[in-house]
């Protein structure tokens, strides 16, 4: 077998062709590349092995189990050209997860008290729904249109597409940050400095005309760039401001970038916002991924026998 340098090579050629998303792309590679070390120094013999490490050394969870099958069978039967056969895993786990989530009020208290571009990410969030990397992250500034107040997200998770309204609490910051990312193009472009496309068919037929363009310019830019190439930057800063402000507030939920996105789906069932209408906003490919909210808003609970009860006893009259 090659090195795992030439498998990981050539896994992004495959890759490329397949249409594979950069994130799925990102995904796949430290299984791939943890499979080719292994079979090379001789610690497994093949794909079961590799499973059975995965549950019995590694311990993981019999769902993460289940994910490592995607780019092992991606790896032989796109990249090796071999047959990738059938394989004992362990039961997976059909349980259906509770989100954390925060109440609108505990968000706006921490958006009060954070930094503008986290603040501005953290109310994208929350008060549109978005995913951090796929929907929010990679926006171009050609995405908003500030002045009807929508955000289209093109080819997201799924390669679905869908426009979301631009909450009123974030306008006044969105609007410095586009100002802040038309400076910052102004400098790029004196120095040839491009926001390129992770396909790379794109970046051919459009090439640095587009991609060095103001529309096409990031609205959240990295710092760093990488020689000529600009991208987008990481959640690192708004996880670190998360932590600061709901530690700040004493807030007892577990906080993190997509809770916001889960308060979002909560709060709009819980304001009576018709199920199909929040699948759309969310930009789910199935309905019963969006049913989970029904369980975090509190939709599908009755009330408390003992409250049932105790409401229909008559206090008794105290005697002196």
């Amino acid at each position: 077998m090659k090195t795992v340098a030439e498998v990981l090579e050539a896994f992004e050629v495959a890759a490329l062709k397949a249409g594979l998303a950069r994130n799925t792309r990102k995904t796949y590679a430290p299984c791939i590349a943890e499979f080719v070390a292994m079979l090379k120094a001789g610690r497994i013999t093949g794909v079961q092995d590799y499973l059975d490490h995965l549950s019995a050394v590694k311990k993981l969870s019999s769902n993460s189990v289940w994910h490592a099958l995607n780019p092992l069978k991606f790896l032989y039967e796109k990249v090796l050209n071999k047959e990738f056969g059938t394989f004992d895993l362990p039961i997976r786990n059909r349980c259906k997860p509770m989100r954390s989530v925060l109440s609108m009020e505990d968000v706006i208290s921490m958006l009060k008290i954070m930094p503008r571009v986290p603040r501005l990410q953290a109310g994208l969030l929350a008060g549109a729904g978005l995913r951090i990397e796929s929907d929010m992250l990679t926006l171009r500034l050609k995405d908003i249109r500030l002045s009807d107040r929508v955000i289209t997200i093109y080819e997201a998770k799924g390669n679905k597409s869908r426009a979301v309204r631009i909450p009123e609490f974030v306008v006044a910051d969105l609007d410095l940050q586009i100002n802040a990312c038309r400076r910052q193009w102004e400098s790029d472009k004196q120095a040839g400095i491009i926001c390129p496309h992770p396909q790379e068919s794109l970046m051919h037929k459009l090439g640095e005309r587009t991609f060095g363009s103001l529309p096409w310019y990031w609205l959240f830019p990295s710092q760093k760039t990488h020689g000529k190439e600009r991208w987008y930057s990481s959640d690192k800063r708004l996880v670190s401001a998360l932590r600061e402000a709901a530690g700040a507030l004493n807030i007892t939920q577990r906080v993190n970038p997509h809770a916001l996105r889960h308060s979002f789906a909560t709060g709009l069932l819980r304001d009576g916002v018709d199920i199909r209408v929040i699948q759309e906003q969310m930009g789910h490919t199935s309905l019963e991924t969006t049913e989970i909210y029904l369980h975090t808003a509190g939709a599908k609970t009755v009330a408390s026998p003992l409250d049932t009860a105790s409401a229909k006893i008559i206090p008794l009259r105290r005697t002196a």
